[in-house]
């Protein structure tokens, strides 16, 4: 008897040692109300905030200089946000399609000189995924206002030496269209050169950006 109650207790202090394993890496805690899962990523993920980057990790010592992007196509959208219906899930497909040449003409007009950026080539592989999106209402937005009737998209992007596989960055972001004065493209085009001038500064926003806490 006593030797099964041993056995007992040393499989739960290793039960609570793997549980111990998996918070201190950050897995299964999501972020965003649900729309940011770190385990896309991959084990540990330290997620900052900042003001034009929602969510932000890069390895130490990351730089896109004299480096080749590799502007890869976006998985298939996951809705991990609130339930959406078919109009929404039909503009998610849609911005799956056009992200990644959005992106390839965000990236190559601000790193011009610093890296060169590629639909078939490089040694950094970019990606990404929608995984939250409303279409929104334009009826809405000039009747109602006040916020009613806005689209918006969450996505998330990484970035990966094609080599290894290592992960070197992870993004998680929102754009809101909540006024009949522009679109959700509109707001991922007017990020993506946001997003595009930090990337050419290395990402160097995350040294002063805030650990992610919700």
């Amino acid at each position: 008897m006593k030797r099964n109650w041993r056995s007992i207790r040393v499989g739960s202090f290793l039960g609570i040692l793997a549980a111990g394993a998996v918070l201190a890496g950050g897995e299964g805690k999501k972020f965003d109300k649900g729309r940011l899962d770190p385990s896309w990523f991959g084990p540990s993920v330290e997620f900052r905030t900042t003001d034009d980057i929602d969510y932000l990790w890069i390895k130490s010592g990351f730089s896109i200089k004299s480096r080749k992007l590799l502007i890869d196509k976006w998985s298939d959208p996951v809705f991990l946000g609130e339930e959406r219906d078919a109009k929404d899930s039909a503009k998610a497909s849609e911005l799956t399609e056009l992200m990644p040449s959005r992106m390839r003409g965000a990236l190559a007009a601000t790193l011009s000189g610093a890296a060169e950026v590629s639909r078939d080539e490089g040694d950094i592989v970019v990606t990404g995924r929608i995984v939250d999106c409303s279409a929104g209402s334009k009826a809405a937005k000039i009747l109602v206002g006040m916020g009613a009737g806005a689209a918006s998209a969450t996505f998330d992007i990484k970035l990966t030496d094609k080599a290894s596989g290592e992960l070197l960055a992870a993004i998680h972001h929102r754009v809101i269209s909540g006024t009949a004065m522009s679109e959700v493209d509109d707001k991922i085009v007017k990020w993506l050169e946001i997003f595009g001038k930090a990337v050419h500064d290395d990402l160097g926003v995350a040294a002063s950006a805030k650990p992610a806490k919700k």
